[in-house]
């Protein structure tokens, strides 16, 4: 009987030690009340539907529909006379319909409507100089980086040494032009309110209004504002070596879809190892 009761005992004190440590066995304890989520439901990045990705989505259909503005060169350019785009990110995309073996669709969208054209799903993903920050990433997933750069002023060369810091533009006597709803207008209404502040809708048109002087700044990234100085002898591109801010580009799909992210991330390795990101580079930024 001694015996027996020790057996019982004993039989409790494991069962009480395996609960401590996570682990149930349905031979020691069942109960209709106790039930445990899978951990990877509750798990960062976790799929936002079970049984399908994306990605499967994609490759089923035969294309990927890439959304893009079409305003922001290098990186993605409409350009009227062919209509088609053209830049460092269509190529990338290209790259990437070829290696899910699919074409290709682009899909025009802006700035201000980008997440929200993302989120109703008229796009698989958002490429073309999208800046990755905790902002976008609270409502979709924004990758890994491909290129770093910060927000320069862009200006007329003969003011060269008159626009170089926060506290010289941030006046009202200078004029700033500034496309809407991307993060050259975050920052310049965060940086630089008391400065004299003109939205331009069309993003392409603000370098020659700054060198013809309807503008006195241009707030943008360190390669736009290079590349705009390097097309037109009248425009500088101040503070390249020390810009006001330091970012990176990267693309950005639905979140919630472990499956296609990773996928994503792993062609994006794929493309820094095989030196396609260095060729893309050299190709439009050099």
């Amino acid at each position: 009987m001694f015996n027996n009761w020790k057996k019982t005992l004993m039989a409790g004190v494991i069962s009480l030690s395996l609960l401590g440590t996570g682990y149930v066995s349905h031979d020691l304890i069942s109960s209709q009340n106790v039930s445990a989520e899978p951990a990877a439901k509750n798990a960062p990045g976790h799929l936002k539907k079970v049984e399908s990705s994306q990605l499967d989505e994609i490759i089923k259909r035969g294309y990927i529909r890439v959304g893009m503005t079409g305003d922001y060169k290098p990186f993605t350019y409409l350009n009227p006379e062919t209509n088609e785009y053209e830049g460092f990110d269509v190529d990338a995309a290209k790259e990437l319909g070829k290696d899910l073996g699919v074409e290709v669709e682009f899909v025009a969208t802006t700035w201000p409507t980008m997440m929200k054209d993302l989120q109703a799903d008229k796009f698989d993903i958002a490429v073309g100089g999208v800046t990755r920050n905790t902002a976008r990433q609270k409502s979709a997933y924004v990758s890994q980086g491909y290129l770093s750069f910060g927000k320069v002023p862009l200006i007329r060369k003969e003011d060269k040494d008159m626009y170089l810091t926060i506290e010289d533009i941030n006046k009202p006597s200078v004029r700033i032009g500034v496309n809407p709803g991307g993060t050259n207008e975050e920052f310049v209404r965060q940086y630089l309110s008391d400065a004299n502040i003109t939205v331009v809708e069309n993003n392409l048109d603000i370098p020659h209004l700054v060198a013809e002087g309807t503008y006195d700044v241009m707030i943008t990234d360190t390669v736009e504002a290079m590349l705009y100085a390097k097309a037109d002898s009248r425009l500088y591109a101040a503070q390249t070596d020390k810009p006001f801010t330091n970012s990176e580009k990267g693309y950005m799909i639905p979140r919630g879809d472990f499956i296609y992210a990773s996928y994503l991330e792993m062609w994006m390795d794929e493309m820094e190892l095989q030196g396609k990101f260095d060729a893309l580079y050299k190709k439009w930024m050099e």
